[in-house]
């Protein structure tokens, strides 16, 4: 297993309660990263349901979380042929610090009518880019970070107006990327409002929505981050994921909160 899979582990300690230790490597300064928590409470949510796969899993952050242990409670709303419901609440020191809500599936099984006008980035293959890898968060030294579009915001921090990021994104330790841990991907660009206004400091989310169109193939995956609105403190951030062979696997979307430095 690689680190993510390590620092996703759970002890069942209950019915449909696990306990879960946040571990160094995914955080945003102090505070762990908002979709490695998210997948702290997909893996509690999979493994209440027999190891299905995440479809839609949608969260509200109410308090920041720390380094140390937390417990998962899961709620099964319920089990269809297709699709099953739950919910889960993560605490910490008896404090309620996340609340999702979630439909689970089978993606190997998922069939049915196919189009899409979303389009992949149109960039060079991740083979043949000269990137140097993005090094400024602890969770850097766990993914592996190759900006391939809004590169220019880091080396003059001055706001660029696109509201755009790219990025390729594979583990350093080469481990494989299955579909639980997309809800940690869906989360790791840097927040396209950087480039819209200056003097960003953090920007934490408030709600996040992730969805599974399928499972990834083997390689780096793709990440087409966008804010397209900045109004009054408040941000959104839509996240696209694609595979290695080009295939759209994941969408997500975040309310965020923007805050200024000094």
């Amino acid at each position: 297993m690689g680190k993510f899979a390590d620092d996703t582990l759970l002890e069942q300690i209950g019915e449909n309660r696990w306990k879960a230790h946040l571990r160094k490597g995914w955080r945003i300064g102090r505070v762990p990263n908002g979709g490695y928590v998210l997948a702290l409470v997909g893996r509690a949510i999979a493994q209440s349901l027999s190891n299905a796969d995440p479809l839609s899993i949608n969260a509200f952050y109410l308090e920041p979380t720390t380094l140390g242990d937390a417990e998962i409670q899961v709620e099964i709303l319920r089990v269809g042929k297709g699709t099953q419901f739950a919910a889960a609440r993560l605490y910490q020191e008896g404090s309620l610090k996340v609340i999702a809500n979630a439909a689970y599936t089978d993606l190997a099984n998922l069939k049915g009518p196919t189009n899409t006008v979303m389009t992949m980035p149109e960039v060079p293959a991740f083979d043949q880019i000269d990137v140097p890898a993005h090094n400024v968060l602890e969770i850097h030294n766990t993914i592996d970070t190759r900006i391939v579009k809004g590169r220019e915001f880091f080396e003059t921090q001055e706001p660029t107006g696109t509201g755009e990021f790219i990025a390729y994104m594979q583990y350093k330790d080469g481990a494989a990327i299955k579909p639980i841990d997309l809800l940690m991907f869906g989360d790791m660009m840097p927040p396209p409002s950087f480039t819209l206004v200056p003097n960003v400091g953090w920007v934490p989310t408030v709600e996040m929505t992730v969805q599974l169109r399928g499972i990834p193939a083997p390689g780096p995956l793709l990440c087409h981050a966008r804010s397209h609105t900045l109004l009054r403190g408040v941000t959104e951030q839509d996240c696209e994921i694609w595979d290695s062979h080009g295939d759209l696997v994941a969408v997500g979307r975040q309310t965020m909160k923007v805050r200024s430095m000094g």
